[in-house]
């Protein structure tokens, strides 16, 4: 039993084997490689607002979302046709996919009709993460060193991104309110903050970009080779915009409680800038390349 299970992966390394060696087959390169991505992204929103109501005279509203795409692990695989001892196409794909970091920033101030004024800062986190699969189509030019091959990459690529996004925005409001007690009117008026969550949904797009590489061979055997790369994925940038959650939430300052639905966020969250995402990343990946056919 154990001979005949044995017997087919051996069969598939001869036959193989013999396709390697043969002079009548074109050449072939298939890689496969693992390494490391340097995300490009970072971005940037931010949510301004200044208003005024009735013994309150100024209050500003200003949240900054600052963010940026953690480094990961990178993987890539593909495979070369030389039409020419040292020139030929490759066709090939990897997979990125990058947490994200957010910060956030909120500064709260006000003037009362009185001149009394206040302020508040609070800072919070966020997260989220983006994912990019590129497809690629390169021109290839290798210079052959005695074992060791440098080569060159580039063409154009078709990507695959995603993106997510969670974090939160400051939103200021107020309780004003009269009542009478004889023979005067008097009143009553608070103010509070609220930290509303705010997110970028799951977003997918495709989009048409370039990628660029280098890297080198160095061969162990005649048909097999330890292959390191660096490479560029130019991606294009898409903007998405932040949706503000509806809910009850107790404020910043423990003042008020305040229920939101979406028309009570409809003008506000438009004053909300969107987020320009560029999914551009730098990778350097190690692994190995085999050859068949023609040398």
């Amino acid at each position: 039993m154990k001979k005949a299970f044995l017997g087919p992966p051996i069969l598939l390394v001869l036959t193989l084997s013999l396709f390697a060696q043969s002079e009548f087959l074109p050449r072939f390169e298939l890689h496969a490689m693992g390494g490391y991505g340097l995300s490009q992204f970072r971005g940037d929103s931010a949510y301004v607002y200044n208003w005024n109501y009735e013994q309150l005279r100024d209050v500003l509203e200003d949240t900054r979302l600052s963010m940026k795409a953690n480094n990961a692990a990178f993987f890539t695989g593909g495979v070369s046709y030389f039409f020419h001892p040292n020139v030929g196409i490759q066709i090939g794909g990897g997979y990125f996919l990058s947490k994200l970091a957010i910060n956030g920033v909120f500064d709260f101030s006000w003037i009362w009709m009185s001149s009394l004024s206040g302020s508040e800062s609070k800072n919070w986190a966020g997260d989220g993460k983006m994912s990019t699969l590129p497809l690629f189509l390169n021109i290839v030019g290798k210079f052959k060193m005695d074992r060791v091959n440098v080569f060159l990459t580039a063409g154009p690529a078709f990507y695959l991104n995603s993106f997510e996004a969670n974090s939160f925005v400051g939103y200021g409001a107020t309780l004003y309110y009269e009542y009478f007690i004889s023979p005067d009117w008097y009143y009553d008026q608070s103010l509070d903050a609220f930290q509303i969550p705010a997110s970028i949904s799951k977003t997918s797009w495709t989009a048409f970009g370039a990628n660029f590489g280098f890297g080198i061979d160095i061969e162990v055997s005649p048909n097999v080779a330890i292959t390191a790369e660096g490479r560029y994925f130019l991606v294009p940038k898409k903007s998405l915009s932040w949706e503000w959650t509806p809910g009850t939430y107790d404020g910043i300052f423990e003042i008020l409680q305040g229920t939101f639905t979406e028309d009570d966020f409809a003008d506000f969250q438009k004053e909300m800038t969107t987020l320009d995402v560029k999914p551009s990343f730098f990778s350097f990946a190690l692994g190995l390349r085999l050859t068949f056919g023609q040398k």
